[in-house]
C-alpha cells in the first residue's frame, strides 16, 4: 500500500496537492509500526501494554499448574480409547476465570519481597495477563508428545513386545528429545513467524478474543452485522448463549443419533456399489458428499471456517481435492494392491488382508527387524490415502527449499507456482492425516 501511494514523484515534490494521499500514508505507517495492519487483530489485541499489571503471580502458577496436570492426565489416559476423549486449552480458559476470581476474593494479601519485587498471594484483581498465562500453560501441557504412541507400540506384545519401554527415564528422555526439537525450531523462527506485525495466527486470535470477553471494560458497544442490522448483544452474553446452544446440540449427533456425525446418505442409493461407497462414504471413503455431517466437531477437525480466513479454506479445499483425486486413481487402478484395502484407513495389512502383526517380522530377543521372518510372513500393505500422504510428506521439505532458493520473482508470493504447489502439499497432508 505504501509503495502504491509514493510511486508518484509528484507526491514528494508537491505534497500540498496530495493531502489525502499523504494522510493515508501516515495512517498506514502508524498501523504498521504501532499496531497491526489487520482489523481482525486490532479487534482483540491491544497495541499498548500496562507494565504495572502483574502476570507471573503465585495464584496464576497454582491455577496454571493444576489445570496443566489435569489436562495432561486426562488426555493421556483417554488417548488409547476409541473414540478418544480429549480436553483442550479452551476448557482451562473458561474454568480459570472463576478460579481466579475465587482466589481474588478469598486469598489474603500475604507475600514476600525477593530482589526488590513483592510476590503476594493476592496482588489485586484477577487480570487478563494472569488469565492468558494460565491458558498458555494449559495449551502447552494439553498436547501429547510425539512419543505417546511410540511407547505403546514398543510395549504391547502385539507389536514389538519390549517391556523395557515402560522405564520412566527412557520415556522422559524420549519425550524431551522430540519436544525440544519442535520448541527449538519455534524459538529460532519466532523472529520471522511471531514478532512481525504482519504474521497472523487466526487460531490464536480466537483465544485472545475469549480472553478479551472476560476482561473487557467496554463490552456493550454496538457493531454492524449482516443484512444491515446493528447488534447490541454483549460479547460475554454471546459467548454464553453460543456455548449453551452448542452444548445442547452436541447431544444430537454425539449420543442420540450418532449417524449424523458421518452422514453417508449417498451410499443409501446403492448400498452394494463399492465405487459409490468409496467416493461418497465418509468413514472409509473420500467423503465427497454435499452434506457429509451434522456434527460441527467433525467439520472443525479438518478446517474451521469460523477461525480461518476464507482463502485458507479455499486453499485447503484445493489441496484436499488434488489429494482425493490422486488417492482414488491409485485405488481404482489397484496400484500397489491398494484396491484390496479401504481407500481411507491408517491401518497396515498383510497379504491376507489381516492387520499386520509386526511381532512376526522382528527378532523376539532384540526386537530388531528379521529379514527371514519378514520373507516368510508378508510385506506390509497400506491404503492409497496413506501412500499419497507419505509422498506429500517427502515432497514438502524440498518444496520449501525450492520456494525460497530458486531465482524466481517473488518466490514466496501466494501467486507463484511453487508457492501454490507447496500449499497444495501441506493441505493435502493435513486432509489425509485428519481423515485417516
Amino acid at each position: 500500500m505504501l509503495t502504491f501511494l509514493i510511486a508518484d514523484d509528484d507526491v514528494v515534490q508537491h505534497p500540498e496537492n496530495h493531502e489525502d494521499r499523504i494522510y493515508r500514508m501516515k495512517v498506514e505507517a502508524a498501523l504498521i509500526t504501532g499496531n497491526s495492519p489487520y482489523a481482525e487483530v486490532r479487534a482483540v489485541v491491544d497495541n499498548h501494554d500496562d507494565p504495572t499489571m502483574p502476570s507471573s503471580t503465585i495464584r496464576a502458577w497454582i491455577i496454571g499448574l493444576f489445570f496443566s496436570c489435569l489436562l495432561a492426565s486426562i488426555n493421556q489416559f483417554f488417548s488409547i480409547r476409541q473414540p478418544s476423549v480429549s480436553l483442550n486449552a479452551t476448557v482451562t480458559q473458561v474454568l480459570a476465570y472463576p478460579c481466579g476470581k475465587f482466589f481474588e476474593r478469598f486469598l489474603p494479601d500475604w507475600g514476600v519481597t525477593i530482589w526488590g519485587i513483592r510476590h503476594s498471594l493476592n496482588p489485586g484483581p484477577f487480570n487478563r495477563k494472569e488469565h492468558m498465562l494460565i491458558t498458555i500453560m494449559a495449551n502447552v501441557a494439553s498436547g501429547q508428545p510425539y512419543t505417546a504412541q511410540i511407547i505403546w507400540i514398543q510395549y504391547l506384545p502385539t507389536f514389538f513386545n519390549q517391556a523395557w519401554a515402560t522405564e520412566f527415564m527412557y520415556q522422559i528422555l524420549l519425550a524431551l528429545s522430540t519436544q525440544f526439537i519442535g520448541y527449538g525450531v519455534a524459538g529460532l523462527t519466532r523472529r520471522f513467524l511471531v514478532y512481525p506485525s504482519y504474521t497472523v495466527w487466526p487460531r490464536s486470535l480466537v483465544t485472545m478474543g475469549v480472553n478479551s470477553v472476560f476482561h473487557a471494560k467496554d463490552n456493550n458497544s454496538a457493531v454492524a452485522g449482516p443484512f444491515k442490522r446493528i447488534y447490541t448483544m454483549t460479547r460475554y452474553k454471546l459467548f454464553v448463549v453460543t456455548s449453551a446452544a452448542s452444548f445442547v446440540y452436541f447431544f444430537l449427533p454425539g449420543y442420540l443419533f450418532r449417524n449424523l456425525s458421518s452422514f453417508s446418505w449417498m451410499t443409501w442409493i446403492a448400498p452394494d456399489n463399492v465405487i459409490l461407497s468409496t467416493i461418497t462414504g465418509f468413514s472409509y471413503g473420500l467423503g465427497i458428499n454435499p452434506l457429509p455431517t451434522f456434527d460441527w466437531n467433525v467439520v472443525s477437525t479438518l478446517v474451521d471456517p469460523l477461525m480461518l480466513n476464507y482463502f485458507v479454506t479455499l486453499n485447503f479445499l484445493a489441496g484436499a481435492s488434488v489429494a482425493a483425486v490422486a488417492a482414488f486413481v491409485m485405488w481404482y487402478t489397484n496400484t500397489l494392491w491398494t484396491a484390496y484395502i479401504p481407500i481411507f484407513t491408517n491401518g497396515t495389512f498383510d497379504h491376507k488382508g489381516n492387520s499386520y502383526n509386526i511381532s512376526r517380522a522382528i527378532d523376539e530377543e532384540t526386537g530388531l527387524f528379521d529379514g527371514d521372518k519378514y520373507k516368510n510372513y508378508s510385506p506390509p500393505f497400506i491404503s492409497a490415502a496413506q501412500l499419497i500422504a507419505y509422498f506429500c510428506h517427502f515432497a514438502q521439505i524440498p518444496a520449501v527449499i525450492m520456494v525460497r532458493l530458486l531465482p524466481l520473482p517473488l518466490p514466496g508470493h501466494p501467486s507463484s507456482p511453487l508457492h501454490i504447489v507447496l500449499t497444495f502439499l501441506c493441505d493435502a497432508v493435513y486432509y489425509l492425516e485428519s481423515r485417516t
